[in-house]
């Protein structure tokens, strides 16, 4: 084998590899999908990705669509600017998220810091909720009057 068909044979299995670990990457990105599904109505869902996008210090809000339930937003505090958008979307008696966060590289921490954020916002809205007062009348037993 001379020098020449070493250097193909080199470039040809670097293409592949090169060619396989991004369609990996592809399986990947569509295999979260199914984690972005709430078991909640998209209404409290809305609620929870405005109160994270209302954080100045985390994400300017370009637009938000109210009846569409989606907002676009940058993320501030990086070296460089990145733009995301979210949308919400009723399915199977929950919601599904649709977040798309415009970042170059494969670190997405813009997207975990969004998710994680979300995550507190809902935990904050469920604690609002009020709680149902119990009837303080003591219970009849069988046999009493």
């Amino acid at each position: 084998m001379t020098w020449t068909h070493k250097r193909l044979l080199a470039r040809y299995t670097r293409t592949a590899l090169i060619a396989s670990l991004g369609s990996c990457s592809v399986l990947l990105a569509n295999a979260r999908s199914k984690r972005d599904v709430y078991p909640m109505p998209c209404d409290v869902l809305w609620t929870a990705v405005k109160n994270t996008l209302n954080t100045p210090d985390n994400y300017g809000v370009l637009a938000v669509n109210d009846l569409a339930l989606h907002a676009s937003f940058n993320v501030i505090g990086n070296l460089v600017k990145y733009t995301g958008r979210v949308t919400l979307i009723e399915q199977d008696g929950g919601c599904r998220m649709n977040l798309q966060m415009l970042q170059v590289g494969a670190d997405n921490s813009d997207e975990r810091g969004f998710r994680k954020r979300l995550k507190r916002s809902l935990a904050k809205i469920e604690q609002a909720k009020p709680v149902p007062l119990r009837d303080e009348r003591p219970a009849l037993v069988v046999g009493q009057q």
